[in-house]
């Protein structure tokens, strides 16, 4: 048998491979309209951006112009409303490393500073809400993280002379429409390849591959196919100078064992074709829901549009009878000798025949109530399937009067987009892990990053890959919504200061301006990866050396960790036992040594002067020694503090005299 007539698509020669992706775009598309959901996807954004597309006004429609259209956007709203809501914690990201060595420790560090630098200075939280975004209309988002070896500064020169860059992290995001999948699987975790769709000008397509600068130019958007395949007006495009890039992405899998990376136009043309430089696509998606047995998510704005639709027809039927019957009518009996003239300009006197009758008013602008009630009804009702109350909204039922019920109705709007939220994180997880990856795959030359250091101020930190090389997996902590309240921070910060955490005004005002730990705990945070340093040279047997400045007592409770090996106790002439204990009684002489008012700036107790030896009787209070007399030995004052110690002869005679414990 013919093995070739078998051949995996994505493992074509590179003059078929484009043939097979214009293939499995053209199916992509296909499925979406058939299936209604380029459809769904469509009548979506027409309702999010209705005021747009109808010039924010009210519009005269009907076969004559008789009816008038108006449309109250709570869709939009309702989907902001769960947007602010999923994205409103900024993000804290824990990045976790394979080791636990103070090494990797200050790795952990390092990436989490980086990553928020990334999320400030390279707008990467703007790429993942607008992903956010896209997930709440088309029911998915996509994120994608790609090297980018042009950005940056210039670092060197190729042979040729060429400039050699860099290079950073790039993000971009997408939507379902320009993220082509294979529509028969039955989860989005099992796929193996994605192809996605960009815009990109031609004639800067023909600048990068001047080999191919003929091909790119002489393609060009096909208009019938725009219209099928986007939200816009194809006759929009026609002088367009983008043009479609396709960049099929697969995974390294047994049927493509080294994966593959092509980029290709419309017209067929390949700009790039080889092995997929990653080991995964990076390519991160977030959906509000899944639908059982397909690779596509679910939203609640697909729940809403119907909704949606009927409020405007009723708003748009009051609308009608007020524009229509707003100005009132007169009638007039039959006979009646009255102008229209007559009844202009108001104050007029009318005369009239009480044989033929008087005129009247005719009232037309009467809304039949249920309409109104209708309304109300539809509101709710969409309140309800989205789960933003009315609290959330900012219009709280009048029956909801105390804090405490506000709080526990606007909880409940949080409990219920559980799924978004947890969808929401792991994008950031996932994104933040992909950016770490990147960097330690392709940031070979050093650089110099923007990220925060003590107190949150700006520190400039050079890094590299290597730096970064202990880094498995980047977890995210959402915070607490109590920081985001004033009255939360106030009662944050009253609960630091009752414990303990709290050491002056400053760090008061931090906590109640930010919500945010990060100058209490830095220090502490920097003393416990010493400590741990410290004892990793001591498990190798390396002196360390100790600073009057050090908390001692924390210092000596944890090395003494290090001699909790019954393998290392056993032998006393161990180095480890040696330079462990030698280091502990550093920490003892300069305990001993330190000033007072020191120990007191530091917030430690000090040291109670003249110490009795280790393993000496403990002496008898002060008091307890009034008028009494040693047997065999004068009564004697205690020694000024930092005079020497008493003579040998004297210390004997005083352990003769002493009991024995």
């Amino acid at each position: 048998m013919d093995s070739s007539v078998y051949q995996y698509w994505a493992t074509v020669p590179s003059n078929e491979i484009a043939d097979n992706i214009l293939e499995k775009a053209d199916d992509y598309y296909e499925y979406l309209t058939l299936s209604g959901r380029m459809y769904l996807y469509r009548r979506s954004w027409a309702y999010y951006y209705r005021p747009r597309l109808t010039g924010a006004r009210i519009n005269p429609t009907g076969e004559q112009g008789e009816l008038t259209a108006l449309s109250v956007n709570h869709y939009r709203n309702l989907l902001v409303h769960l947007e602010t809501m999923t994205c409103q914690q900024r993000p804290s990201f824990e990045p976790r490393a394979t080791n636990s060595d103070v090494e990797s420790q200050s790795q952990c560090i390092l990436a989490s500073g980086l990553l928020d630098y990334y999320m400030r200075d390279k707008r990467l939280e703007r790429y993942m809400k607008q992903a956010l975004k896209d997930a709440l209309l088309y029911s998915e988002g996509f994120v994608r993280a790609t090297w980018d070896a042009t950005s940056g500064e210039v670092y060197g020169k190729t042979e040729t002379g060429a400039s050699v860059y860099e290079g950073d992290v790039k993000y971009s995001t997408y939507n379902p429409l320009n993220v082509i999948r294979d529509f028969t699987n039955t989860s989005p975790d099992r796929d193996h390849w994605v192809i996605l769709r960009d815009f990109e000008n031609k004639y800067s397509l023909a600048a990068k591959f001047p080999d191919l600068a003929t091909k790119i130019l002489d393609d060009s958007l096909d208009i019938s196919k725009m219209a099928r395949t986007t939200m816009v007006n194809g006759a929009w495009l026609e002088d367009s100078d983008n043009i479609i890039v396709y960049t099929l992405l697969h995974k390294p899998t047994p049927a493509a064992p080294s994966g593959r990376f092509t980029q290709c136009l419309d017209n067929g043309t390949v700009l790039m074709d080889g092995p997929i430089p990653y080991t995964e696509t990076h390519v991160y998606r977030i959906a509000p829901d899944e639908e059982s047995g397909s690779i596509f998510g679910y939203t609640v704005g697909f729940d809403l549009l119907s909704v949606q639709e009927m409020i405007d027809i009723c708003y748009s039927t009051i609308a009608t009878n007020q524009s229509a019957f707003g100005v009132q009518n007169v009638l007039s009996p039959k006979g009646g000798d009255m102008s229209v003239s007559q009844m202009a300009g108001g104050m007029n006197v009318v005369e009239y025949d009480p044989k033929i009758g008087k005129p009247e008013a005719m009232n037309l602008t009467q809304t039949p109530p249920e309409i109104f009630n209708f309304v109300q009804m539809l509101e709710q009702v969409a309140e309800t399937l989205s789960g933003v109350n009315s609290v959330a909204r900012g219009n709280p039922e009048a029956s909801l009067k105390s804090g405490a019920a506000l709080a526990f109705v606007q909880s409940m709007a949080i409990q219920f987009s559980m799924n978004l939220q947890q969808s929401w994180a792991q994008l950031i997880e996932d994104v933040g892990t992909g950016t770490i990856k990147i960097l330690q795959d392709f940031a070979a030359v050093p650089r110099v990053a923007l990220i925060a250091g003590k107190a949150n101020r700006p520190l400039m930190k050079e890094f590299s890959g290597k730096d970064l090389n202990q880094i498995s997996r980047v977890m995210v902590d959402m915070g607490n919504p109590l920081t985001k309240t004033l009255a939360g921070r106030v009662n944050l910060a009253d609960s630091y200061l009752e414990k303990g955490f709290i050491e002056n005004p400053d760090q008061y005002i931090q906590v109640v301006t930010t919500g945010r730990l990060e100058q209490m705990i830095q220090g502490k945070q920097s003393q416990n990866l010493l400590m741990k340093a410290e004892n990793e040279g001591l498990s190798d047997g390396q002196p360390q050396r100790a600073l009057i400045t050090d908390n001692h007592d924390e210092h000596i409770s944890e090395h003494a960790v290090v001699l909790a090996n019954p393998n290392i106790r056993m032998n006393p002439n161990s180095p480890i036992v040696q330079v462990t204990l030698a280091h502990i009684q550093e920490h003892l002489d300069l305990k001993r040594s330190m000033p007072a008012d020191l120990a007191m700036a530091l917030h430690q107790q000090p040291a109670i002067p003249n110490a009795a030896p280790v393993g000496s009787p403990i002496p008898p209070p002060p008091e307890a020694n009034v008028g009494v007399q040693s047997p065999g030995l004068p009564n004697m004052p205690s020694p000024p503090a930092g005079a020497d110690a008493v003579s040998a002869e004297i210390i004997n005679a005083q352990k003769e005299q002493q009991p024995q414990i």
